[in-house]
């Protein structure tokens, strides 16, 4: 099992590695192909207007008259060391500002995601047990608006009500504290259980119909022990892929709400640097959330066969 592990372990860190490549280079390469000079812009940041000589030189200290494949290496070998380049608008490092606003995407994505699993768990099973009967058809039918509404109409709503009317909280999630992130994630978790509960409705459903469920049941065994100690693992696999999707699409896919609620994430860092054309802070988010995104794949691998002996099994034949 160790050896299995290890060889796994090994094979994903390749297939991370390899994603990684092609991630960076390709976002590298959209840059340099972007529209302006950095090194103007850079210097046109205070509002000064730069002399030929100053670009000149302002480009040497960049390194941007160096040719394409030794620029990428040199970005790389600093992206290896943690560091993503200087702003295009500022001058400043970028690093520090995208592992701020991910520390706070991460916080809001893992609340979210928490938020929506302990809600949608229980309820798609209660669905799958009394399909076809009134809580499973209400179930759907709130799943199926919810999943319909944009999370920005969502967001606006909750805002207009909880903030505008009723004035419980205040506009800037940013500046009110612990009690800023209930309305982002009131709005994001919705959506995570939405989906959610029809995935777990669906995989319940087809797998009470499995012969094993009526063994069990004839044998004595309780209805809640049947659920969540002999469905729910042998339904885990599409499960885990959907909370993996889902947690990668809220560290990146979240601009819309972060923006609404003022929230200082990776999103709405992306989003401003794609108003400012700071390509830099561009290059970092896509690298940032591409490399998430990998680790994410990795660690699903790596969890079918704890959740799964017979993914397990089923590759120690094949090797």
């Amino acid at each position: 099992m160790w050896k299995h592990g290890i060889k796994k372990l090994l094979q994903t860190l390749f297939d991370v590695a390899i994603l990684l490549f092609g991630v960076t280079f390709l976002s590298f390469s959209l840059m340099h192909l972007a529209p302006g000079d950095p090194a103007v812009t850079i210097l046109r940041a205070g509002g000064a207007m730069p002399t030929e000589q100053d670009i000149i030189a302002k480009r040497a200290e960049m390194g941007l008259d160096r040719p394409f494949l030794e620029q990428y290496g040199s970005w790389l070998s600093g992206f290896v060391q943690g560091d993503l380049g200087v702003s295009m608008v500022d001058g400043k490092n970028v690093t520090p500002r995208i592992m701020n606003a991910l520390k706070n995407s991460l916080l809001l994505a893992a609340v979210s995601l928490a938020a929506g699993i302990a809600v949608a768990l229980p309820v798609g099973v209660l669905a799958a047990v009394k399909k076809d009967r009134a809580f499973d058809k209400l179930t759907c039918t709130l799943a199926f608006i919810r999943l319909a509404m944009p999370s920005f109409l969502v967001g606006l709503g909750l805002l207009y009500v909880f903030a505008y009317k009723l004035k419980l909280i205040s506009v800037m999630s940013s500046t009110a504290g612990a009690a800023g992130i209930i309305l982002p994630v009131v709005t994001l978790a919705t959506g995570i259980c939405a989906r959610m509960v029809r995935q777990i409705r669906a995989t319940f459903s087809a797998e009470l119909r499995e012969p094993y469920v009526n063994g069990l049941r004839s044998k004595g065994v309780g209805e809640l022990r049947i659920l969540f100690r002999h469905v729910l693992k042998n339904t885990m696999l599409p499960i885990m892929t959907l909370i993996a999707l889902s947690f990668g699409e809220l560290i990146g896919g979240t601009a819309v709400v972060e923006t609404i609620f003022s929230w200082p994430g990776l999103g709405r860092l992306a989003l401003n640097a794609i108003n400012e054309r700071d390509y830099t802070i561009i290059q970092g988010f896509v690298v940032t959330t591409s490399l998430i995104f990998c680790l994410l794949y990795g660690l699903t691998e790596l969890s079918y066969s704890f959740f799964d002996p017979r993914v397990k099994k089923a590759k120690g034949r094949t090797t």
